[in-house]
């Protein structure tokens, strides 16, 4: 970080990842403050392997000094670009905020009606708008209200009671006959604002925009339809610097909107590449229409090791509605030659593709698409069934403001309506049939990712930690309630960790059908800090409690797996059969015998003469909500890493604790009243006296046992170390039995 006062601070939270809580470099972002620095002024990015809550990022974003702090905006971080900004205007009402991105674009007139702390929108390309912007500004020593914005063209501000849209500003279409126009703005990585070791995850591009007549997607129109390339000869220098990097195990993204819409041009950056033997791995999508045999082998060659096809719909009617093959048929007269081609091209470029040896290979569909039937959506899923690919992914159709489908939405019978009064920005549509009534098959990515999801719930779900020490928010809140109030949204806004987890437990699925969308309104109206938003309803059994996520229910129990509770006497009787998918499975406390029978499951492993071995050729355990009491491993109630919201707004650190505060207590307030509470156990068991003191974890909330019990077991110090082995081989097993996650690859 630059000790230095900065110019601008460009700002990129992820959203709704749940990979990625902290501030990473954007690609975007990043041509625009190459482009400043080339012309002098102070740009730099905001980068963060910390996760914070909104106080904690407003403070480190104001380390910088700023006098501009520019948010990248998608759909996906909406709320949390909204939320530091607002911060960022109470701390310190001189800075300049400004919007760009995607959403800025094409919705700069209501975010500025809506995010009073949000100065101006930047719309579309915005090296050369943002450029302007700071030499005017700087002219007047980066006072906004004595700089005239009104001649800068693509901005949005406020000017007295009134929101100003300046007109477009069309730099790269008034350009588009200067051959590589782009190149005039430095590359992100020869510049060094991003590292070449971040060339994973974040990639790079060739060219900007698309040329497709695609009614859906915002890439065309933000480019009106457009390409705008580098020189291969930039593109090549760029991958020549990443080359030095030697380590990557995962593909580099080429974030073109199609890596091969100009076919010539692909083949011939490919060529180069294999001419100056580059050893970067690559993945990249892209239209079957545009590749050939031949080029497939070049980007094979190439070190093109995953390829994406978009097809959206097998169904030629669909494609023609959609213009995905060719403009949108405009006379009654239907005819489907180019759309039928297209269906057969995808599944023999799909299999050479296999053929040839790409380690992943998969297609994007979406369901719910303009004048779509479910029989055509399973025509769809049952033609990429037959398909030689790894996966699919199955997406819902999205409509994005500033399409072509916006303008005609009503055409096709969809009802468009923000997530609330408050937040206008965040769209949903109407599908125009039960998109999730089709059957889905195994290659469905959803079906990997719900699992991968089902698996980080359960971590959550029994208390386990990944924390050293305690931070000052929450990284995951699970709200024990059929009902979320907009009061509890405010307490999560002030303690959950950007991006942390939410997750909502309903008492039966009665309950989550019947009031899942108004929680989840709730919670974007009230701009929640997190999109990580995963629903759960009970499902009781006679020996059981089963967790189902609410996808189950809405897809007919195609995706995710459901997490068992049961008593750990049963559970641990379960696991010495060697049941299967005991992964999925919570022992749980619920009466003394349970406590016990966990006890004395951990003497039998102490007295193992080889525990080691033993544990790491057992069948994987099951997760025990009452492991930490036996280790010294740091519990949840002492890195206060999960909050458990209940019905009557009490705030609970353990699934076996008395409230330690409720949604009008602060973190720090709660963190204070666990250390009293701790304090006066400590008191309560006389631990000073007590020859264990320092090796025991001193569990605040022993239920089903007495303190007086709990001490007695835990004085025998015999379960430490089996505990620890349990707990570590946690981390292991992990590995092993983990879901994976298709896009990890």
């Amino acid at each position: 970080m630059d000790t230095n006062s900065q110019d601008i601070l460009m700002v990129f939270p992820s959203g709704g990842d749940l990979y990625f809580t902290n501030f990473s470099y954007n690609l975007g972002s990043s041509y625009i403050i190459a482009y400043l620095k080339k012309h002098g002024f102070k740009a730099e990015q905001f980068i963060s392997e910390e996760s914070y809550n909104v106080k904690e990022c407003v403070k480190k974003i104001v380390e910088y000094n700023p006098k501009i702090v520019g948010f990248t905006v998608y759909e996906t971080n909406f709320m949390q670009c909204s939320l530091i900004s607002n911060g960022l205007r109470a701390y310190n009402s001189d800075i300049i905020i400004i919007f760009g991105g995607p959403t800025p674009s094409v919705q700069s007139k209501e975010i500025l009606e809506s995010i009073r702390s949000v100065d101006l929108c930047v719309r579309r390309e915005g090296e050369e708008i943002v450029l302007e912007l700071l030499y005017n500004l700087s002219k007047n020593n980066f006072k906004l209200d004595k700089t005239n914005l009104s001649n800068i063209k693509a901005l949005t501000f406020r000017k007295e009671n009134a929101i100003i849209m300046n007109p477009d500003s069309n730099i790269l279409l008034s350009n588009r006959e200067i051959e590589n126009y782009i190149d005039k703005y430095p590359s992100p990585y020869l510049s060094e604002i991003i590292p070449r070791s971040k060339a994973f995850p974040i990639g790079i591009i060739t060219a900007r925009g698309c040329n497709q007549n695609c009614i859906y997607c915002n890439c065309a129109v933000m480019s009106k339809r457009n390409i705008f390339t580098h020189s291969i000869k930039r593109v090549i220098e760029e991958l020549a610097y990443i080359n030095e990097y030697t380590q990557f195990i995962q593909p580099v993204p080429v974030n073109d909107d199609a890596f091969t819409l100009l076919p010539t041009r692909a083949k011939k950056i490919c060529e180069l590449i294999i001419e100056n033997n580059f050893q970067i791995p690559f993945v990249c999508t892209t239209r079957c229409d545009t590749v050939t045999k031949e080029l497939l082998d070049l980007m094979k060659q190439a070190g093109f090791v995953s390829i994406g096809f978009s097809l959206e719909s097998a169904v030629p009617r669909v494609l023609k509605t959609i213009g995905k093959v060719s403009p949108p048929e405009k006379s009654h007269l239907q005819k489907y030659e180019k759309e039928i081609e297209f269906i057969q091209k995808l599944k023999n470029m799909t299999s050479y593709a296999k053929k040839i040896g790409f380690k992943n290979v998969f297609v994007s569909i979406m369901v719910g698409l303009p004048g779509e039937t479910m029989l055509d959506a399973q025509k769809t899923i049952n033609y990429v069934k037959k398909l030689d690919i790894d996966f699919y992914t199955h997406n819902l159709f999205h409509i994005f403001k500033g399409t072509p489908i916006y303008q005609d939405h009503k055409k096709y019978n969809y009802i468009i309506k923000p997530m609330g009064e408050k937040n206008k920005i965040i769209l949903q549509n109407n599908f125009p049939f039960d998109v999730y009534r089709v059957v889905l098959t195994p290659k469905c990515a959803q079906i990997q990712v719900d699992e991968v999801l089902d698996y980080e719930t359960l971590k959550i779900l029994s208390l386990v930690t990944k924390r050293s020490k305690q931070k000052n928010f929450f990284d995951n809140i699970i709200i024990n309630s059929d009902i979320i109030k907009p009061s509890v949204v405010e307490w999560i806004q002030e303690n959950l960790t950007l991006n942390g987890a939410i997750i909502h437990l309903y008492t039966n699925k009665l309950k989550f059908l019947k009031l899942h969308e108004k929680n989840k309104m709730v919670l974007f109206n009230e701009l929640s800090p997190s999109q990580y938003y995963e629903s759960y309803y009970w499902n009781q059994t006679s020996d059981a409690s089963i967790l189902k996520s609410g996808r189950m229910a809405l897809y007919n129990e195609q995706i995710g797996i459901p997490i068992t509770l049961k008593n750990t006497h049963l559970a641990i009787e379960e696991y010495k059969k060697g049941y299967e998918k005991m992964q999925y499975l919570i022992g749980k406390d619920n009466s003394p015998i349970d406590t016990e029978t966990f006890y004395k499951f951990l003497i039998e492993i102490s007295k193992k003469e080889d525990k080691f071995n033993f544990i790491l050729e057992s069948n994987p355990s099951p997760q025990f909500q009452q492991l930490c009491r036996w280790t010294k491993t740091r519990a949840n109630c002492q890195t206060l890493e999960t909050a458990i919201i209940e019905n009557d707004d009490s705030i609970k650190m353990c699934w076996y604790s008395n409230p330690i505060g409720n949604t009008e207590t602060s973190f720090l307030d709660i963190k204070l009243n666990m250390y009293r509470l701790q304090k006066k156990n400590r008191e309560l068991r006389s631990c000073r006296e007590c020859k264990e003191n320092l090796a025991c974890v001193k569990c605040t909330f022993p239920y089903p046992l007495s303190h007086e019990k709990y001490c007695k077991y835990k004085r025998s110090n015999a379960t430490i170390e089996a505990a620890k082995l349990i707990d570590n081989f946690n981390i292991v097993k992990d590995f092993l039995f983990k879901p994976l996650n298709p896009f990890e690859l």
